[in-house]
């Protein structure tokens, strides 16, 4: 990816930058995407098999549709890296970032419980017999994860730029994670909920207390370096593995 530290709005642009880079990541826990999403996939996987079975080729192609288009939203949401723009000075480290997941994505999510419904009704009327209650779980969940998709406060949320800044000076341990390329930050924040010095590393529940700095494999070495020239020398480094905080 392109460094794009030339397209953004520094707050401290007059400080001449030592360093720049930009990296896309996942930056978050996708289990919850993949429990939800999963709770749909797999009840309508099991229903297209079904009537496949019993040579109903029509409803097996409405499920298989509908999983194609799950797929397709657990990939564009689930499973969207954000971008972050770095750009180092003598002081501080400043980022944008955000997630640049196309409007196509948000008006699926508008449109998918009316194909659900769809399918599930075709369903019931091609096959009396089918259980209700066998499709009406994985329905729920679909519509559930399509109307909270669709909110435009969610969109606002999962689209919005942000900006941060890490003050060297400030940064009292860090956390080094070379498989998920990383270096996760002990800050003394002003708004800070526990000390940073009392931050265990070793302890994964402190690690929602962490800031994550994310390079490319390409871009370890310099970052690294920048990291350990310009933290103070009392910054405990050691290596280990982040845990995300479980949320979306």
């Amino acid at each position: 990816m392109p460094d794009l530290s030339d397209r953004m709005e520094w707050q401290y642009a007059a400080e001449p930058d030592v360093m720049t880079w930009t990296v896309k990541a996942i930056d978050r826990n996708i289990l919850i995407w993949v429990c939800l999403f999963g709770s749909v996939i797999v009840p309508f996987a099991i229903a297209s098999f079904i009537f496949y079975m019993k040579d109903d080729g029509l409803m097996a192609s409405g499920f298989l549709f509908a999983i194609s288009i799950l797929v397709f939203l657990f990939f564009k949401i689930g499973l969207e890296k954000t971008v972050f723009v770095y750009r180092a000075t003598e002081e501080r480290l400043e980022v944008c970032q955000w997630q640049d997941i196309p409007d196509l994505v948000f008006t699926f999510l508008k449109v998918f419980p009316f194909i659900v419904v769809g399918i599930i009704l075709m369903a019931l009327i091609s096959n009396p017999a089918l259980s209700f209650a066998a499709l009406a779980g994985p329905a729920l969940v679909g519509i559930l994860l399509a109307s909270v998709g669709g909110d435009s406060h969610y969109k606002a949320i999962y689209k919005r730029f942000r900006h941060d800044e890490v003050i060297w000076s400030e940064i009292r341990k860090a956390l080094l994670d070379e498989k998920k390329g990383l270096l996760a930050l002990s800050v003394d924040w002003e708004n800070k909920v526990i000390d940073p010095a009392a931050v265990d590393l070793a302890n994964k529940e402190h690690h929602i207390h962490l800031y994550p700095v994310y390079f490319r494999k390409d871009q370890e070495r310099s970052v690294l370096a920048l990291i350990r020239e310009r933290v103070p020398d009392a910054t405990v480094m050691v290596e280990g593995q982040y845990t995300y905080p479980f949320s979306g």
